[in-house]
């Protein structure tokens, strides 16, 4: 359990990166994308990522277009649950998302620390065979 007392607190986002079918990669959420994901001792984790390219609404929420509500919920990432260790795999048990589909879901993540300071974690293969592109998400230590 070392590396679970590694991955303890809150980590910033430092890039959210996927790989196009050509094998390139690319800012999933646009240039500067923000956000922050935190691990706790209790096995509970939850993370919130936005894109910077997110339109800025007016109004009542009411009022607000349908259209604007959902260009603002394609540049969201935002899920909460418990989570699970085992070797340099973590796993996200998805009790809670702002995709209900994903709720119910575990998301396999390869995790390594390329600094002190630094969390990357990765997608490996669906087990199912479903297919789905790579990503790539770098954290740095919130402090």
């Amino acid at each position: 359990m070392q590396d679970a007392h590694r991955l303890y607190g809150q980590w910033k986002l430092v890039s959210f990166q996927e790989q196009r079918p050509d094998g390139s990669w690319f800012d999933f959420l646009g240039a500067g994308a923000h956000g922050l994901i935190s691990y706790w001792p209790h096995m509970r984790m939850q993370v919130l990522i936005g894109s910077r390219q997110r339109p800025r609404l007016r109004g009542d929420w009411s009022a607000v277009p349908a259209g604007d509500k959902a260009d603002c919920l394609d540049g969201l990432v935002a899920y909460a649950g418990r989570y699970s260790m085992a070797g340099d795999m973590v796993t996200h048990h998805v009790d809670l998302c702002w995709i209900p589909n994903w709720e119910g879901r575990d998301l396999v993540r390869r995790m390594s620390f390329p600094t002190d300071r630094q969390l990357l974690l990765q997608t490996v293969p669906d087990p199912t065979g479903r297919a789905r592109a790579a990503q790539s998400v770098l954290w740095e230590r919130a402090d």
